[in-house]
């Protein structure tokens, strides 16, 4: 075809010549001709295009295939579809193929049809390191893009085509209706670059029709599940494989799926001079070799951002390091830093319990505890869960009958027990009770500044820790950190006898035991953060809409069966556009921010204040007695809201217009929102600044 790609000799190049187009896209196109053609279609397709290649090889995500051998498979997909929009279809289903996926993830964290756009240069390397594409101009509908073929490559007309294809789906990832493209300029006719026209409608969006929003959010949480499950996944399939090659093989392939680049690598050493590498995508092992000597450097180059290199690193263990390759010139978005760490910090368990099991293959019955702790911990979804199953896993470790498992509250800078076995009822409601604060703790104090193992005698302890010990009946405790990736998430404790000499055996199981626990509070700490960033407002803070509505439809229910009533509170500002018009976004966002914490000074602590976009709040009032009671409520907030606001050394006034409505017991969720909202509504027509009950 004339394209035959960069020149091996050329050392600038030669990364590039190892693929140019994912594996992604030749799936597309097998699946695309196999849903018209079928199996006997598909075999037409690999014959015309001169392909000697496996279908099912074209169908591996992780197969790269250069840029002459996917323009034959288009141009096969065609004729074998004799369908002329063919390569156009292959586009618009490129990014369908990822809804509930962890590149579906990346591009809606940009928030946006048009951030998706802008980012379209770093976007298109997921799928083609031949081909280049850049934002030249976006707006709140529309984006001006421009395409072209690297040097060395000729731009054909079926990429033109997938990448229109492709160009349309960017809407799809927000709820909407897809884009409409037209290619204003070719550059297979002379121009310098291909030049497409994007516009989507912007009412199609969820937050347009509460039907399509709700389906959007649901979308949303399904997909936070899809993800958390495929790490639980992941760490079952590290944690069970066969051998300890077997898991370090399995690192990078399972890294491809969820951090897209043409070649990966795990570099590691198991014991000094023990270096074991495991690659994925790379044309020979010596290039793999000379790839591991440059990012297991003191200070890896990262190829000014083409390389994405973590640590594989389990407590104070570093085992070296896991990395995404791409060609120079491509990015990595930076989320898929965080993606890789976490990929990183599983592969470290699992070395950790498979180095664990070669080490000390005599001590069968340690062995087995620890595999059954790490098995257990890929279940553990919260932190006290956590907690909870590493206490329970101690005893069966070091011996020890009891044990407790204390975590480190950043925010609130305190240390509490959340996992504890072996006690009795009485004492474990004591420990629980019990909070540790450095000021009043100084072996905290220490373990804070120097993380690091400490026997504690209850005779030299400080008064804090004294009475607990006292009264848990201990005399010397053995206390080890919880580290991941340097920070302290708490400890693991286990009492010991006074005259009991400490085997240096049993400090490496609790080390070991601790570097999972540690990796496997963090994950879990990770999942409660998403799973409260999918539930509330990311500007207040305050629950979101899906939140809002969970909680109103429990309310009704309790209040049903137990004769209270649900009061609800439709809250919107005053001409808060102004606002925006006049000052901007910034001093915008900081006074929702400030009205979200009035509002939830102004109710009780089992009431729920929600935000459900713009400036509309909703109020959950869960226990009154009349709707006179919701109108004081109301009123009060009214006050509130009319104090002067001081916004980066403004001062704003803004009101509020309030629909109050009490629930009967034919409501439910949608009836009673929809009472406050017209409510509401009769209070702005009244002219604001006033509370309406809804008829």
């Amino acid at each position: 075809m004339g394209n035959e790609g960069p020149e091996p000799d050329h050392p600038e190049l030669a990364e590039v010549a190892a693929g140019q187009i994912a594996g992604s896209v030749t799936a597309v196109i097998v699946r695309c001709v196999e849903r018209v053609a079928g199996q006997p279609g598909v075999a037409r397709l690999m014959e015309r295009a001169g392909d000697p290649r496996d279908p099912l090889e074209l169908c591996k995500g992780t197969t790269w295939t250069s840029y002459d051998l996917a323009v034959s498979l288009f141009r096969a997909g065609i004729e074998v579809t004799d369908d002329p929009r063919f390569a156009h279809q292959v586009g618009e289903e490129m990014l369908r193929q990822y809804e509930g996926s962890e590149v579906a993830a990346l591009f809606r964290s940009l928030g946006s049809p048009g951030e998706v756009l802008r980012n379209v240069a770093l976007s298109a390397t997921k799928f083609s390191t031949a081909t280049r594409l850049e934002a030249v101009e976006i707006g709140d509908d529309y984006a001006i893009i421009e395409a072209w073929a690297i040097e060395g490559f000729e731009r054909d007309a079926t990429f033109c085509a997938y990448t229109a294809g492709i160009l349309t789906q960017s809407p799809v990832l927000f709820g909407m209706s897809p884009a409409q493209v037209v290619e204003t300029r070719c550059q297979r006719h002379g121009a310098a670059r291909c030049n497409y026209t994007v516009r989507w409608d912007r009412s199609t969006a969820p937050d347009a029709d509460p039907q399509r929003r709700i389906e959007h959010l649901e979308a949303q949480l399904s997909l936070l599940t899809k993800r958390f499950e495929s790490m639980q996944k992941t760490t079952r399939e590290l944690v069970s494989a066969e051998g300890l090659e077997h898991v370090l093989a399995a690192i990078p392939h399972r890294a491809a799926h969820a951090v897209r680049a043409t070649r990966h690598l795990l570099a590691v050493y198991l014991a000094p001079g023990d270096l074991r590498l495991h690659e994925h995508g790379f044309a020979s092992d010596d290039e793999a070799r000379l790839v591991a000597q440059e990012i297991l450097a003191t200070e890896p180059d990262d190829r000014d951002g083409s390389r994405l290199i973590v640590d594989v690193t389990s407590g104070t263990r570093h085992f070296g390091r896991l990395a995404a390759l791409y060609p120079p010139g491509a990015r990595f978005f930076p989320a898929e830093r965080r993606l890789l760490e976490a990929y990183a910090a599983t592969a470290a368990a699992a070395l950790n319990v498979a180095t664990a099991l070669e080490e000390a293959r005599r001590q069968n019955e340690t062995a087995r505890a620890l595999l059954a702790l790490a098995s257990s911990l890929t279940d553990a979804r919260t932190v006290d869960a956590v907690a909870q199953t590493l206490a329970t896993a101690i005893p069966a470790v070091v011996g020890s009958p009891r044990a407790s498992v204390l975590v480190w509250d950043a925010d609130e800078a305190r240390l509490t027990y959340r996992g504890i076995e072996g006690v009795s009822a009485e004492l474990e409601a004591v420990m629980r009770a019990t909070v540790l604060l450095p000021e009043e703790t100084p072996e905290l104090q220490r373990m804070l500044s120097a993380p690091t193992p400490m026997v504690l005698d209850a005779t030299d302890a400080s008064p804090a820790l004294c009475a607990v010990l006292h009264a848990a009946d201990v005399e010397r405790v053995c206390i080890v950190p919880l580290l991941a990736h340097g920070d302290f998430h708490g400890v693991v404790t286990a009492p010991i006898e006074r005259d009991f000499d400490l085997a240096p055996d049993m400090w490496e199981r609790l080390q070991g035991l601790a570097n999972q626990g540690a990796t496997a509070l963090e994950n879990a700490r990770l999942v409660e953060q998403v799973h409260h960033q999918a539930l509330h407002d990311s500007l207040t803070g305050v629950p979101n809409r899906l939140l809002l509505e969970d909680r109103l439809g429990t309310a009704l229910a309790t209040a049903n069966r137990g004769g209270k009533h649900v009061g609800l509170l439709f809250v919107d500002l005053d001409r808060f556009k102004a606002v925006n018009d006049t000052y901007g976004h910034g001093p915008g966002d900081v006074l929702l921010q400030q009205v979200a914490y009035r509002l939830s000074q102004s109710v009780r602590a089992s009431d729920t204040v929600a935000r459900l976009g713009g400036d509309e709040f909703v109020i959950l009032l869960s226990e009154v007695d009349t709707v006179r009671d919701a109108q004081a409520v109301a009123e009060k907030i009214l006050e509130a809201m009319r104090v002067p606001y001081e916004i980066r050394e403004r001062v704003l006034s803004v009101s509020a217009s309030i629909g109050v409505t009490v629930a009967t017991r034919h409501d439910d969720v949608e009836s009673l929102l929809n009472h406050a909202d017209k409510a509401m509504y009769r209070a702005k027509s009244a002219g604001r600044d006033q509370v309406v009950i809804a008829a």
